[in-house]
Order: C-alpha cells, then sequence, then structure tokens
C-alpha cells in the first residue's frame, strides 16, 4: 500500500478501502480497484488498501476524497472507524460509498444517519432499469436513463436528513433509490448502489457517474 509521504506533491490524494480475499467472498476490491483508477480525474493519486485503520481520523485527514468498497455486512466496525469516518466528512472530507461500502453501516446507527438510508437487503441479480431523478444535479450531467445488470440493493431513506435523490430504479413495480448525495457538516457524501462485479464499472453511464462523483464529493466540480 502506498500513503502520501510528508513531502506530498502536489496531486491531490485520494484512498480507496475496501476488502481482499476470504475477506470479501461477494466484493473483492481486486475487481474494482483499477477502474476506479482509471476514473479519477488527473492530478490525483489513488492510493489502495485493505486495512480499516486508514479509516482512524489521524489517518484519513491526509487525504481529499476517501472511497469505500468495504465488504463488512459480517463485522462489526469499530466505533474508532465510525468516529474518525464522521469527523473526516464534518471537517470537509468528501466520502464516495461505491455498492457494498454500505455494509459500513450494519453496527453503527451513527453511519445509517451519515448515509441517510437503512439497506434492508437485496433481490436476485438481474437487469434493472435505471431512471434519472435529478437530471440538472453535476454529478448526473450528459447521463440518460438505462438500463443495467445489477444487484438491486433495497433502501429506506431515515427521515430528517437532507439529501438529493439522484437516480433511481424500478423492480417489481417498485420504485427504488439507487444513488443519492449529500452535505454533512463541510464535507459532502455519495451513495451509488451499482457496483456488484466488475462488469458493472463497464457500462458508460456508470463510469461517467463515478467521474463525476469523485469531482462533486471531492468539491472539485
Amino acid at each position: 500500500m502506498n500513503i502520501p509521504n510528508d513531502n506530498k506533491s502536489q496531486a491531490r490524494q485520494a484512498i480507496l478501502i475496501g476488502d481482499y480475499g476470504e475477506d470479501a467472498p461477494y466484493h473483492p476490491l481486486d475487481q474494482i480497484e483499477n477502474h476506479v483508477r482509471e476514473l479519477m480525474p488527473q492530478g490525483w493519486e489513488l492510493h489502495v488498501s485493505d486495512d480499516y485503520d486508514m479509516l482512524d481520523m489521524e489517518r484519513l485527514e491526509a487525504y481529499d476524497l476517501c472511497i469505500v468498497y468495504t465488504d463488512a455486512f459480517k463485522k462489526k466496525i469499530n466505533p474508532r472507524h465510525t468516529a474518525g469516518i464522521i469527523t473526516y466528512v464534518v471537517n470537509g472530507g468528501g466520502l464516495l460509498i461505491l455498492h457494498c461500502g454500505v455494509s459500513l453501516q450494519e453496527t453503527s446507527y451513527e453511519l445509517r444517519q451519515l448515509m441517510g438510508a437503512q439497506y434492508g437487503g437485496h433481490e436476485e441479480y438481474g437487469a434493472l432499469e435505471m431512471h434519472i431523478a435529478s437530471p440538472g444535479h453535476p454529478i448526473m450531467k450528459g447521463i440518460h436513463s438505462f438500463v443495467m445488470e445489477e444487484e438491486p440493493y433495497e433502501f429506506t431513506l431515515l427521515p430528517g436528513v437532507e439529501r438529493t435523490i439522484l437516480m433511481e430504479y424500478t423492480m417489481n413495480g417498485d420504485t427504488w433509490p439507487a444513488a443519492w448525495c449529500s452535505r454533512y457538516g463541510l464535507g459532502r457524501t455519495v451513495y451509488l448502489m451499482p457496483g456488484h462485479h466488475a462488469s458493472s464499472f463497464a457500462y458508460p453511464e456508470y463510469r461517467t457517474m463515478i467521474a463525476q462523483s469523485i469531482c462533486w464529493v471531492a468539491g472539485c466540480d
């Protein structure tokens, strides 16, 4: 793992955190890290780690952006990591959560509030109709409704949380949120539901969403 050194270059720094091997039976980090690297804006450096201690505030503050792809549905998140994430965002950090990264909220009420929604499981992988809910938002610029093969996570949006729904999907006649963003303290957060397989990152519309989410959440839009 590479981390920024003391003689930090002019490049902006991002950290991608997830799991490898047996710790990620369904969402291994190595299936997506090269895709995320390809989508980083010019002038950025991406560092990749499976060390959850990178979520400590003392470490996170070295980065302009934190991207989370953790497969932690069966793990108990350390309260220190919860505090680190929340403090990071409140103080102006950018947090981009991809697909299974929502697993961090499983044992943390505070992170559910930060994310603004409660994960409730998923139906079988299949074709989903994605509809653009906020076409005027910078994250959705140039993106039109599309169909993609994906694992359909279901969420209950929490009351009292200000958010912008960016995209929704329909399944069995019901509509579910598939992407949203919010401001939290001085920082910004984005959640994008797609990302179950490496093939998810081949859809041009989704690749554009990730790239534009990075810019928006890091405040470089």
